[in-house]
């Protein structure tokens, strides 16, 4: 475990790099400036960014913008939410004997321990999630590579700060560590944050830096990078830049959903009933209505993918009803034109007042 006896400016406070997913500190050089150039100019050649689809696709373009996928990524200076928490000015941790201040310095938000002053601020990086249920500040140090998922978020269903969801199993802390501020990420779990709250991220060569990432989960994170398509249409060719990703069948789409909303391939084994109700397409992967459809059911079979989640829950009854017609061999023999959601796919709390469906339909136990 490291102590923290020093700054956060390479001198002191760094992170150790020993184990199996330790990277190798980037220093600079050469080598990884002339792989950083390549990857930049990797990324011009072939990604059009957002704003370039606007014109053509104006429609899902709005849609989009009332999605959590338009803002899943922000610098933490940046953001809205660091500025009220410099006018909250302090955190009381309620489940451990800490608080927390927040200053800016040299354009840099920081928090430190009150409680324990010898203990040296730390800068917050990237706050990640839309804040439709929370957001949560990581740190990264681009020295070793590795940080620090922090103790403290944003939780929508308070409108206010709290613990960071599942850090309640870290009340215990070692004081004068880096255990004081959160959950210590190594350097492959700082680059799974950040791919699925991203368009693009650097391969594991390059270094964890703003300037190598594609914010937000934009229009190329599902339909793949789309500049030349750009082109060809400015010239009325766009039919002759064929898409890299193809999305025109519910299982082709699932796919794109499961990098990060994952299923049984990506869950954890031990993960309970509670964690999994975060991850839908594990849920809807076990459902009958999903294994006896023959691949024509997916997400996209209720959501649109452009657009924010729709709480309109006769939308999704006459989805169910799609199948399950009134007085056919289908029908719900419970209640026939009650709230097939409520009974089926009921809302389940993850932590801290935020539910979700997990998306497993199945009779009412």
């Amino acid at each position: 475990m490291i102590y923290l006896t020093g700054g956060w400016d390479g001198t002191g406070g760094s992170l150790p790099t020993t184990d199996e997913h330790a990277a190798q500190p980037f220093d600079g050089g050469s080598p990884v400036d002339e792989q950083v150039e390549a990857w930049k100019a990797l990324i011009a050649a072939n990604f059009a960014g957002d704003a370039a689809c606007a014109s053509c696709h104006a429609e899902e373009m709005k849609a989009h913008k009332r999605s959590g996928h338009s803002h899943t990524l922000a610098m933490m200076h940046d953001s809205q939410w660091a500025e009220e928490l410099l006018e909250l000015a302090t955190y009381e941790d309620p489940r451990r004997d800490q608080r927390f201040r927040f200053q800016t310095r040299d354009n840099q938000f920081t928090v430190q321990d009150v409680a324990n002053p010898g203990t040296p601020a730390m800068p917050v990086t990237w706050l990640l999630g839309s804040g439709v249920h929370a957001q949560t500040p990581i740190w990264v140090d681009e020295s070793s590579q590795r940080g620090v998922e922090m103790r403290w978020s944003y939780l929508a269903p308070s409108d206010a700060i709290g613990v960071t969801p599942d850090h309640e199993r870290f009340d215990d802390y070692q004081q004068g560590t880096i255990e004081c501020y959160g959950r210590p990420l190594d350097n492959a779990s700082v680059r799974a944050c950040l791919a699925c709250h991203t368009t693009m991220s650097p391969p594991p060569n390059l270094p964890i830096r703003q300037d190598l990432y594609i914010a937000n989960v934009g229009c190329e994170r599902c339909h793949g990078p789309r500049k030349k398509h750009v082109v060809m249409a400015e010239q009325g060719l766009a039919e002759q830049a064929k898409p890299l990703v193809t999305l025109d069948n519910p299982a082709a789409a699932m796919k794109v959903c499961v990098q990060c909303h994952r299923d049984a391939d990506s869950v954890s084994p031990t993960a309970t009933p509670e964690e999994l109700v975060r991850f839908q397409p594990y849920g809807l992967k076990k459902s009958r209505c999903f294994i006896e459809s023959s691949g024509k059911m997916g997400c996209s079979s209720c959501h649109d993918a452009h657009d924010a989640v729709s709480t309109d829950r006769r939308l999704y009854i006459e989805r169910c009803q799609q199948c399950h017609q009134p007085k056919s061999s289908n029908d719900c023999p419970q209640m026939p034109t009650g709230d097939c959601i409520q009974c089926h796919m009921p809302a389940v709390e993850w932590t801290a007042g935020i539910e979700f469906h997990d998306h497993w339909i199945r009779s009412p136990e």
